[in-house]
Parts: structure tokens; sequence; C-alpha cells
């Protein structure tokens, strides 16, 4: 199916839309990603209903705001709902995002309801603030995108969506040690490896528990989880998708 522009306040985002059914999964890609980075696990998938893949502001297709200063994640997920009530899909809605857009779907389900939440190897913000994003993007195999978030206003956004919510969640993390296979990027001044990975384990669970979420960890592969192991995103989102549709 071809990509749909749909206005969301002054400019224009690209989507696709296929498949029939609830409830519908919304994928919300990393730093720099369209909607295509999600091709392999929907491919895993077995159940069938509504997919919704987009690409945010300045990405692909999508058009850049009139502003491109610095944004919130805050703000991407405004942009979000509006994508959302644009495309005239009632919901109920099973948000699935990966690293920098899982803060996004974090921040999406804290504020408006969600029939479930996948949330894939998340970012973890703090780390921005401690390391050069350009590192961390090297190191996650992402695409910059043509505009930037503005991390240390965001922080806040996130501290206040990590609570416990009334919805079935799951954290998927990245394998162990996968940091640990980066040494020859450079030097990651003020961490060792060994301690990047600890804290990015750390991450995961310590998210998973304030969420009360299920905690899964990835057998194969690095940060882009839904391509290296499809197969534990796409059994989460039809777990919950089971899930829901028991509700």
């Amino acid at each position: 199916m071809a990509m749909t522009k749909f206005d969301v306040g002054g400019y224009k985002l690209a989507a696709e839309i296929s498949g029939k059914g609830s409830p519908m999964v919304v994928f919300i890609s990393g730093s720099g990603g369209a909607g295509d980075s999600w091709d392999a696990a929907i491919s895993a998938m077995r159940s069938s209903t509504t997919l919704v893949t987009y690409a945010r502001a300045g990405i692909g297709d999508s058009e850049i705001p009139a502003d491109p200063a610095a944004r919130t994640l805050g703000a991407a997920s405004e942009e979000l709902r509006q994508l959302l009530a644009a495309t005239d899909l009632a919901g109920p809605f099973i948000l699935v995002g990966h690293s920098l857009g899982a803060l996004i779907a974090l921040i999406f389900a804290a504020q408006w309801p969600v029939a479930g939440l996948v949330l894939v190897d998340a970012t973890d913000i703090h780390l921005n603030l401690d390391i050069d994003e350009p590192i961390l993007v090297a190191a996650d195999g992402e695409r910059e995108g043509h505009l930037s978030y503005d991390v240390v206003a965001s922080v806040d956004e996130v501290a206040r969506s990590r609570r416990p919510l009334d919805v079935p969640s799951v954290v998927i993390a990245s394998r162990v040690r996968r940091w640990l296979d980066l040494a020859d990027l450079k030097p990651w001044q003020p961490f060792s490896l060994a301690e990047l990975d600890e804290r990015w384990q750390r991450h995961q669970q310590s998210l998973a528990a304030d969420l009360g979420a299920t905690h899964k960890v990835a057998r194969f592969g690095g940060h882009n989880i839904q391509n290296d192991d499809p197969t534990i995103v796409a059994n989460s989102i039809d777990d919950l998708i089971t899930t829901a549709r028991r509700r």
C-alpha cells in the first residue's frame, strides 16, 4: 500500500495503513528510521490486524515544520496523536516503539489511552547527556534524523511517564554484552564498554519495573532488535493483540 500524507498542524507526515482489524498496531521508529525499519518484525507476526507505520517530521517523505528548532519528545508524541486523529482510525492502539521511538510511545501512553505497549531497546535518555549523540547513533546503527531533539527538556517528560500503566506492556532489551562488540568505534569515556553494557541492561530492567511490564532480552544481534531478532518483537505484539481481543 502506498504512503499517504496527513496534515498534523501545518505540515504533513507520510504514513502507511495496511491490513484490517482491531486492535490497531502503530509502529514508532528510532532516530532517523522510517516505517520500513519494521518490515522483518511485521513479516514475523502471526496476527492479522490494522498496521500503521509512519515517518516523523523531516524523515523520508514527511515534511519539516515551519519552525524546525529542536523539539522535545513530548512534541513528537503530540505529533503522533495528531497523525492518528487525521487518519480517522478509532483505535484501540497498541504502540510499538524502538529506541528513541520507545520513549515517544511511553510519553504517549502516559497521556492518552492505549491497548498495549511494546518498548524495543528503549533509549536511556540520561546516557544521551553523558555521551555525545553522534557516538550513540553510530553504536545504535541508526540514521540521524533531519530534526534534533532537546534531550535536556525531554528528561522530565520521560521521568513523568515512567509509572505503572494499566495496560499490558513489554520491555525488550538487546542481548547482554552487545556493547562489548563496539570496541572499534572510539574510546567511550567516561565509561568502559562493560560499564555501558551493564548500565543499558539495568535501564531496561528498571523501566520494566517502573511500568509493571514484562521484561524480555533478545538473543541475537544488536540494538535494532526488530531486524536482528524479529521473532521476539513479533511474538510480543501477537500476545498483546490476543490480550486486547479478550478484554
